[in-house]
């Protein structure tokens, strides 16, 4: 084999080992220790942070113009307004959102949201929904844990850029305490065929460089 073709295949191989070192989970906390500089909710329109190469807007979805997505000690939320105490909470009328937009496709990872109740027998047991897409899925089972409860996504396969959080029900009350997600990348089968083509490409130029 000609050094240009092995010089071409590793190449190929360093495009794929970059490709599978940028799946790299990373994890936004908005938990932190109580303090007297964070007792009190901050509003914004939109909170934006980064961990590595992912950035991360998070924002309110709402009915009502005055809605802002609110942070303190405990995790982010959204105010609408109205006497609204900042969590994410849903009642007979009406169900607070939170948007996540990253900057790229992401695979979401997990969520922990803190102040969850699991309820008594499971009534007055705080819901979650989350939406990415078209599709929405309900999160009712928890690990139980505390201060933050936490729901592996994994077996979802949630990808893509927007999610929606919901609270559902009629009594549920929580605030997102973490996120984790890992960038997406090519499955097995495309990372081949990207390294088949490049490995083709190669071999072309080779070709057309001995003919010159």
């Amino acid at each position: 084999m000609s050094g240009f073709i092995k010089s071409s295949l590793l190449a190929t191989a360093a495009v794929l080992s970059l490709v599978a070192s940028s799946a790299h989970a990373e994890s936004f906390n908005f938990y932190q220790s109580k303090t007297l500089s964070n007792l009190v909710d901050t509003n914004s329109s939109v909170i934006n942070v980064t961990s590595g190469n992912i950035g991360l807007a998070l924002s309110a979805v709402s009915t009502s113009s005055s809605a802002k997505v609110t942070r303190r000690w405990d995790g982010v939320g959204v105010n609408s307004g109205l006497g609204d105490l900042g969590d994410l909470n849903s009642t007979l009328l009406s169900s607070n959102t939170l948007q996540l937009t990253f900057n790229q496709v992401v695979s979401l990872n997990s969520l922990g949201f803190s102040s969850w109740d699991n309820g008594i027998f499971g009534i007055g047991a705080d819901k979650v929904s989350i939406t990415p897409g078209g599709k929405t899925y309900n999160l009712s089972s928890n690990d139980g844990k505390s201060p933050i409860t936490t729901f592996s996504l994994g077996s979802l396969g949630l990808q893509g850029k927007t999610f929606l959080i919901t609270a559902q029900g009629v009594t549920s009350s929580f605030r997102l305490a973490n996120v984790n997600a890992t960038l997406a990348v090519p499955e097995a089968g495309t990372s081949a065929m990207l390294g088949l083509g490049l490995a083709g490409i190669a071999l072309v130029a080779y070709r057309k460089s001995r003919k010159a």
